[in-house]
C-alpha cells in the first residue's frame, strides 16, 4: 500500500509547525483583555515592525493605517466575547508599502486559552495589491473609452469651425483620428516590447498633431529624454489625459497656446506642460477627478516620479519629475 515507505508517524514539532504555517505567511498572535497586551511569534513581529514578543496593545494600534484604525480596534475588541468565527483585514503603514493584513480566529471561550485569546494574522499583501490593480485598470479602461469619446466631440468642433465642405470636413477628421491612432499604437508596440526607447519628443508630436490647426503649439524636448522601454503607454497616457483636459477647457479648445518642454537634469526627466488659454467662459477642471487621480497614480507609483499642477487666469502650468533608472 505505501510503496515499501515506512511511516515515522505524524506528529508535528514545534519547529516544524510554526516553519511550515511562517512560508504560507501565517503568523501567530495572542493577546490579554485585561493587561492589554499582545504576544507576538517571530513572523507577527516581522509584521508589525517590533522586536518584542510581548508588545502593549496601544503600540500595534498606532502602526495601523489610519484609515483602517477605528474599524480594526472595533473589530479585535469584538474578538474577546463573540463565540464566532471572524476574519477582518487592515493595513499596517501608510502608503504604497503598506502591508495588508487579516486577523482570523474564533471569539469568545473558544479561541481562548487561559486569559489569552489566541488567533491567526494572514499576510494578504499580494491578493490585495492585485484587486487593487484590478479596479484600477477597469477603472482607467472606462476613463480612456469616456476620454476618447471627449477628444471626438473636440476634434470634430475644431475641424467644423474650418471646414468649407463636407468632403473636406471627412478627410481634414480622418486625417487627424488616423494620426491619434499612430500614437496609440506606437505606445501600445513599446509596452509589449516590440520597440525600444521612444523619444518623448516623437511620442507628443503624435499625440498632439491632431490638434495643430488652429492652435499654437510649441514642442521642446531634448533628443536625451525618451520613455524607456515598458514605459511608453504611461507617458502616452499622461499627454492623453493633458490633451484632452485641455480639449475641454484649455489652450486647445481654440485660439490658446500650448508649449511642451523637455530635458535631463541631475535628478531626472524634467517634462513641462504650459497652456495659456484664450478668453473663455468655460469652467476650468478643478484636477480632483479620476483623471488627476489617474495622473497621480502613473507618476508617482508607476514611474517613481513627483509632479505640481497650477492654474490661475492666465492657463495652466503642469510639470514632471522623472528619476533615472
Amino acid at each position: 500500500m505505501n510503496g515499501g515507505l515506512e511511516l515515522t508517524g505524524d506528529e508535528w514539532t514545534l519547529a516544524n509547525f510554526t516553519g511550515a504555517i511562517h512560508r504560507g505567511g501565517v503568523g501567530l498572535w495572542a493577546w490579554s483583555p485585561t493587561q492589554r497586551v499582545a504576544q507576538l511569534d517571530s513572523l507577527c513581529r516581522e509584521f508589525w515592525g517590533v522586536s518584542g514578543a510581548v508588545v502593549d496593545i496601544d503600540v500595534l494600534f498606532a502602526r495601523v493605517n489610519a484609515a483602517d484604525r477605528s474599524a480594526m480596534v472595533k473589530e479585535w475588541a469584538a474578538s474577546e466575547r463573540d463565540p464566532h468565527p471572524y476574519s477582518f483585514d487592515f493595513r499596517i503603514g501608510e502608503g504604497a508599502d503598506a502591508r495588508w493584513i487579516s486577523a482570523r480566529g474564533v471569539g469568545g471561550d473558544a479561541g481562548r486559552v487561559g486569559e489569552w485569546v489566541q488567533a491567526i494574522f494572514l499576510d494578504i499583501t499580494d491578493r490585495k495589491r492585485a484587486e487593487e490593480a484590478e479596479r484600477l485598470l477597469t477603472a482607467e479602461l472606462a476613463h480612456r473609452v469616456s476620454n476618447m469619446f471627449t477628444v471626438a466631440r473636440a476634434l470634430t468642433s475644431i475641424v467644423a469651425r474650418d471646414a468649407t465642405s463636407a468632403a473636406l470636413f471627412a478627410e481634414d477628421l480622418s486625417r487627424r483620428f488616423g494620426v491619434l491612432h499612430e500614437a496609440t499604437v506606437l505606445a501600445t508596440r513599446a509596452q509589449q516590447g516590440e520597440s525600444g526607447n521612444v523619444s518623448m519628443g516623437i511620442l507628443a508630436e503624435r499625440i498632439l498633431a491632431p490638434y495643430r490647426h488652429g492652435n499654437n503649439i510649441e514642442i521642446d524636448i531634448d533628443d536625451a529624454v525618451v520613455a524607456t522601454q515598458g514605459k511608453v503607454n504611461d507617458y502616452a497616457m499622461i499627454f492623453h489625459e493633458l490633451a484632452t483636459n485641455s480639449a475641454k477647457y484649455g489652450a486647445l479648445s481654440g485660439g490658446g497656446t500650448l508649449k511642451v518642454q523637455g530635458q535631463m537634469a541631475a535628478d531626472g526627466m524634467h517634462v513641462t506642460w504650459r497652456e495659456r488659454s484664450a478668453p473663455s467662459e468655460v469652467p476650468k477642471a478643478d484636477g480632483t477627478g479620476f483623471g488627476s487621480r489617474l495622473l497621480k497614480q502613473t507618476i508617482e507609483r508607476s514611474l517613481g516620479g513627483r509632479f505640481e499642477r497650477a492654474i490661475d487666469g492666465k492657463g495652466l502650468c503642469f510639470a514632471m519629475v522623472i528619476p533615472q533608472t
